[in-house]
C-alpha cells in the first residue's frame, strides 16, 4: 500500500475545485512561505504518488520553517526568536568574558585538590583554602558572582568571607596562641595519677584533679597525654540498644532538690543467699539520699525507706504549702499496696508508678543501680557475711555521692550538687578555668618571651 502525500492530496483537491477553466485559479494569494511557486510540490510531478519522496519532502518544509528572513528583519532588535536574536545571546561583547568558572570546571578543580561533593560544614586544611580562594578570586575577577561561584564549588559563602577575613588563616586552630598550653607540672600530675590509679579512665582522672585544684584540663587532653605515655585504655564499642520510647513517662526535668525522688532495687548475694538492695535517689542532685540490705523486699521496708529519706531531708518541717518530693517507682507488689500508698501520702508525698513494662519511666534510678552494679556488687561472685555486704556497699554509696564525678551533673559529685546547686558549681568552675588559663599564659610568657 502506497501512502500519498499530503500535497499530492491538497493538489487533487484544488484540481476538482477548478472545474471551470473560464475561471482560472489565483495563487498569488496563496501563502508559500519561503519557496516560490515552482517549489510548492518540492519538484515533485503532478498526480503521482511516491513515498520515496516524502521523508526529503518534510525535511525541506522544516527548514523552510526556520529560515524566514523578512519575519525576523520586521521585528525590533533583540526580540527575534531567529538565528539573529540566538546569536546576540550567545556571543558575548569583546572583551568581557561571560562566565569564568562552571561546574564542570569546579568539579575538575575540586578532583585535583582531593575533594568531592558537598565543601560545606567541612574542614579544609589551610593550603586547599588558599586553592580555592585563588580559584574563587580568579571567577570573580572574570565577572562571576560569590553566590554563583560559591553554588559552583558546593561551598558556603559565609566561609569564604571568614577566610578572606583572615578569621582561620592560623596552621592551627586554639591554644591561645601557645599562651593557653598545659604546664610540665600539669602533665607530671596527669601521669602521676594515671599511674597510681590504672582502673581510671581520662574523665574521671580529669575531674579528680579538678575537684583537688591540681590542675584545669579537659578530658580530652588527659586522654591525649595517657596516649602518649601509653596509658591509655583501649576503645570497646558496645552495641546500641534501640531505643523504646515509653508511653508513660514524666515530662519535666527538676529544678531543684526534693522535687523528684527514684525508687528502686536489686539483689545480690551473701553467703549463697539472695539478699536486695533497695535505695531512694534524688533525680536533681543524683545523690542516694536512703538505703537498706534486706534479705525480702516488703511494704514495710519500703515505707522505711521512704521515711528514713523524709527524716535525712527534713520535708517533714516544710511549712504548709511547700511543694513536697514525688516517688517514683515500678509496679512492685511492696510499692502498690495499700499500707505503702497510705503511708507515703500521710507524710504529704506523692507516689507516681511508671508503666509495666517500662523501665525507662524510672531510667534515672537505674541508672544508678546500674552504676553500683558495675563498680562493686559484680566485682565478686558472692558477699562472705552480711556484714562485709554493709561495709563494701556502705563504702561504695559513699563514692558514689561524695567523690565519683557524675557526667549527669556536669563531672560534680552529687552531694556537692544536693548542697550547692549545679548553677554555682558551674560558676565556680569557670571562673577557676578562667584563673588556670591566666596562669598559664604568665607561666609561658616568661619561659618564651616574645
Amino acid at each position: 500500500m502506497i501512502k500519498r502525500s499530503r500535497h499530492d492530496a491538497r493538489s487533487t483537491v484544488h484540481s476538482k475545485k477548478n472545474q471551470n477553466p473560464q475561471k482560472p485559479r489565483d495563487d498569488s494569494r496563496t501563502h508559500l512561505g519561503s519557496r516560490t511557486s515552482q517549489q510548492c510540490c518540492g519538484g515533485l510531478q503532478a498526480r503521482r504518488h511516491c513515498a520515496d519522496a516524502i521523508l526529503p519532502l518534510e525535511a525541506e518544509v522544516q527548514a523552510s520553517r526556520h529560515s524566514g528572513v523578512e519575519g525576523n528583519e520586521a521585528r525590533p532588535q533583540g526580540q527575534g526568536s531567529g538565528q539573529r536574536g540566538f546569536a546576540a545571546r550567545v556571543c558575548a561583547p569583546e572583551g568581557r568574558v561571560l562566565r569564568g568558572l562552571n561546574r564542570a570546571d569546579a568539579s575538575e578543580k575540586k578532583r585535583e585538590l582531593g575533594l568531592h561533593g558537598s565543601l560545606i560544614g567541612r574542614h579544609l586544611s589551610h593550603e586547599i583554602r588558599a586553592e580555592l580562594l585563588k580559584v574563587i578570586n580568579d571567577a570573580i575577577t572574570a565577572g562571576e558572582t560569590m553566590a554563583a561561584v560559591c553554588a559552583a564549588l558546593e561551598l558556603s559563602p559565609r566561609a569564604v568571607y571568614r577566610w578572606k577575613s583572615s578569621a582561620t588563616a592560623k596552621q592551627t586552630h586554639g591554644g591561645g596562641g601557645g599562651k593557653n598550653k598545659i604546664t610540665p607540672l600539669e602533665e607530671k600530675r596527669v601521669l602521676t595519677l594515671a599511674r597510681k590509679f590504672p582502673q581510671m579512665h581520662c574523665r574521671r582522672i580529669a575531674y579528680t584533679l579538678e575537684r583537688a585544684s591540681l590542675a584545669f584540663i579537659g578530658k580530652t587532653r588527659v586522654a591525649e597525654i595517657m596516649k602518649e605515655h601509653g596509658l591509655n585504655h583501649a576503645f570497646e564499642r558496645g552495641k546500641k540498644k534501640p531505643l523504646e520510647v515509653p508511653a508513660e513517662m514524666l515530662l519535666h526535668e527538676p529544678w531543684r532538690k526534693n522535687l523528684l525522688w527514684g525508687m528502686d532495687w536489686t539483689y545480690l548475694t551473701i553467703d549463697d543467699r539472695f539478699w536486695f538492695l533497695l535505695i531512694l535517689l534524688d533525680w536533681y542532685s543524683r545523690k542516694i539520699l536512703s538505703w537498706g540490705l534486706y534479705p525480702a523486699i516488703t511494704r514495710f521496708e519500703v515505707v522505711a525507706l521512704v521515711t528514713d529519706a523524709v527524716a535525712s531531708e527534713e520535708i517533714d518541717r516544710l511549712p504548709e504549702g511547700a511543694m513536697k518530693p514525688r516517688v517514683v517507682a515500678d509496679h512492685g507488689s511492696a510499692n502498690i499496696s495499700e499500707y505503702t500508698k497510705s503511708n507515703i501520702k500521710i507524710q504529704g508525698l506523692d507516689l507516681w508508678l511508671c508503666g509495666i513494662g517500662r523501665p525507662t519511666g524510672n531510667a534515672r534510678t537505674e541508672r544508678v543501680m546500674g552504676t553500683l552494679k558495675r563498680e562493686e556488687i559484680k566485682l565478686q561472685e558472692q558477699y562472705a557475711s552480711e556484714d562485709e555486704a554493709q561495709k563494701r556497699i556502705s563504702a561504695a554509696i559513699w563514692d558514689y555521692n561524695f567523690r565519683r564525678p557524675n557526667a549527669g551533673n556536669g563531672g560534680f559529685a552529687p552531694n556537692s550538687v544536693h548542697l550547692q546547686g549545679r548553677m554555682k558549681l558551674t560558676e565556680r568552675r569557670k571562673e577557676a578555668r578562667q584563673f588556670a588559663e591566666n596562669r598559664r599564659r604568665t607561666h609561658w610568657e616568661q619561659v618564651q618571651p616574645c
